[in-house]
């Protein structure tokens, strides 16, 4: 009943594209995209990831994606290779890997020469870390927990 409320409202939307319009589309955008200059095609695809980050955040999905899987994603990008990378910004290649594969964290210092490098604001990817280390926490320590409940607390005085 709900629903038939909604689309009585909101209306509904049927795709009544065929299959060789949207192939005729795809080709046109396919040929307008050889044609945008390779610094176009690599900061709309920076963007790209800024969105995809900025939708983790958002999104409360189980799987965790580290910081660093979008450093990778960037680096990527621009063919930036990753011992390059590290000198760049002044980390020993070891730790740069360590960020890239999750085992080491971004800390203030790194945060800002990445989003520096990136024109990615360093806050970013501070929370990033942050909302994994939440969800890290709360998945290793949920039956160790107890529920607290700060009304029932008031109420023990």
């Amino acid at each position: 009943m709900k629903d038939k409320y909604f689309d009585h409202i909101l209306g509904t939307q049927k795709d009544l594209t065929t299959d060789q319009e949207r192939k005729l589309t795809k080709n046109i955008l396919d040929a307008y995209i050889k044609e945008l200059p390779k610094q176009e095609i690599e900061e709309n695809q920076r963007i790209g990831i800024k969105l995809q980050m900025q939708a983790y955040l958002k999104e409360s999905e189980k799987e965790t994606i580290e910081a660093g899987e979008f450093l990778n994603k960037l680096l990527s990008i621009y063919n930036i290779k990753k011992t390059k990378f590290a000198e760049f910004i002044g980390i020993e290649n070891g730790n740069l890997h360590a960020l890239l594969k999750g085992r080491r964290k971004f800390n203030s210092k790194i945060a800002t020469l990445v989003g520096e490098s990136f024109n990615i604001n360093p806050e970013l990817w501070m929370f990033i870390e942050a909302k994994n280390e939440l969800k890290k926490f709360s998945l290793t320590n949920k039956k160790k927990r107890k529920k607290i409940n700060i009304a029932q607390m008031s109420h023990d005085r």
